[in-house]
């Protein structure tokens, strides 16, 4: 048997005593980035449609597509014991070092794919984009988020002499993209990283209860994480 590697082996431990919550979508009592999450899959449409989620942790969002009435759910993760978790809310589970290995579905075959704080573990993302983009149907929607290496927080932190939340807050965490490395990173396919706009915590230390306001189009590079949609619409040559 092979031997696991650190992030696998990080993921197991986490997500073994992890419980499986009763997840709640009533829009009042979500935070700025869920509501977009749910915005925009709901303006999708849903229902009748074939969804992967990469990295489903609990299965919180296969939950929420499952309401939907999804006709196919499919999850993968590198962590066993996280797809011990999702498998009363999906179809198919399966686990994949996504980094390196191929997803074991034909071209063209999801309408929706999302994978939340999932890239930042990845150091070479190659085989990550390529792959999602080859099993996504021409009209489908793409959702991703990271956290953001250069928040309004992570710039203070930093002028502070400390090191950004992203970086400080998660040993797993490998790899960070500037909205124009997205950009540059999805190009060769031919499309555009759209990012959604969330909000930005002022307070860099984090303490409890946090200071948040909702940003809008021009702040949105200093949002916590970055949540971005892809339509593919490839064209034609």
């Amino acid at each position: 048997m092979n031997k696991k590697t650190f992030t696998e082996e990080t993921f197991d431990n986490a997500f073994r005593s992890k419980k499986t919550e009763n997840y709640s979508f009533e829009l009042k009592k979500l935070n700025r980035r869920d509501k977009q999450i749910v915005k925009n899959l709901t303006s999708f449409k849903i229902e009748g449609k074939r969804c992967l989620d990469i990295g489903p942790g609990t299965g919180r969002w296969l939950k929420f597509l499952k309401e939907k009435n999804a006709s196919y759910l499919a999850a993968i993760d590198i962590s066993s014991e996280a797809l011990k978790k999702v498998e009363l809310f999906c179809d198919f589970s399966e686990k994949v070092d996504v980094e390196n290995e191929s997803l074991s579905f034909k071209n063209n075959s999801f309408d929706v794919i999302i994978s939340f704080m999932v890239l930042e573990h990845i150091r070479d993302p190659q085989n990550y984009i390529s792959e999602i983009m080859r099993v996504a149907k021409e009209d489908a929607i793409i959702l991703i988020s990271i956290p953001n290496i250069v928040s309004f927080t992570s710039r203070i932190r930093v002028l502070l002499g400390r090191l950004p939340k992203a970086v400080s807050s998660d040993k797993t965490h490998v790899k960070y993209y500037t909205e124009k490395e997205l950009v540059k990173m999805f190009k060769p396919y031919n499309v555009k990283p759209i990012i959604l706009p969330t909000s930005i915590i002022l307070n860099p230390f984090g303490s409890k209860p946090q200071l948040r306001v909702t940003s809008n189009r021009f702040t949105k590079s200093l949002d916590d994480h970055l949540l971005f949609k892809i339509n593919k619409n490839i064209s034609k040559s």
